[in-house]
């Protein structure tokens, strides 16, 4: 008879947790497809300024906009990351539990268990897991477990991805 498997550790939501989340969750794009809409939107206000009788403050204003778009797209981790580190989160310790039932966390701030029958996808990334389920995905990261709970994890997944293939 075996033990069901239980692991938890705790650590601190900080800027480096923060870095290793959006480097492992973000969709990798393209430049050209991540700048279209900057450029679609500064392109369509030089047509307004230059071949219509529209009043120049139209266009510059969806030129203006153009530009904002295309420094939203610029600095998306910077300001993703700004938002987590003053957030309530960030800087408060965090307690991770992976059983049987699923992966839990736990701080001051919230409680929340995501239990493995939930999970339809789990992919591996350079420095943890990405969890798929109905509600989006979440990041697991590989640095917080101890080598028998990566390999628990790592059966799971496999469970898991043949589950929902």
């Amino acid at each position: 008879m075996t033990t069901p498997f239980s692991y938890s550790t705790t650590y601190v939501l900080d800027k480096s947790h923060f870095v290793e989340t959006y480097d492992a969750s973000a969709p990798p794009a393209t430049p050209i497809k991540a700048y279209t809409i900057a450029m679609a939107l500064g392109l369509a206000g030089l047509m307004l300024l230059m071949l219509t009788e529209i009043d120049p403050f139209v266009a510059w204003f969806v030129v203006a906009l153009g530009g904002l778009e295309a420094f939203s797209v610029r600095y998306k981790k910077a300001w993703w990351l700004g938002r987590q580190l003053i957030s309530k989160a960030a800087n408060t310790e965090l307690k991770l539990t992976v059983d049987e039932e699923g992966i839990s966390s736990e701080s001051i701030h919230v409680k929340s268990t995501l239990p493995w029958n939930e999970i339809k996808q789990i992919e591996s990334t350079e420095s943890g897991w990405l969890l798929y389920h109905k509600g989006g995905k979440n990041y697991l990261s590989a640095r917080a477990l101890s080598e028998e709970a990566k390999v628990f994890v790592v059966a799971k997944a496999k469970r898991v991805n043949l589950k929902g293939a």
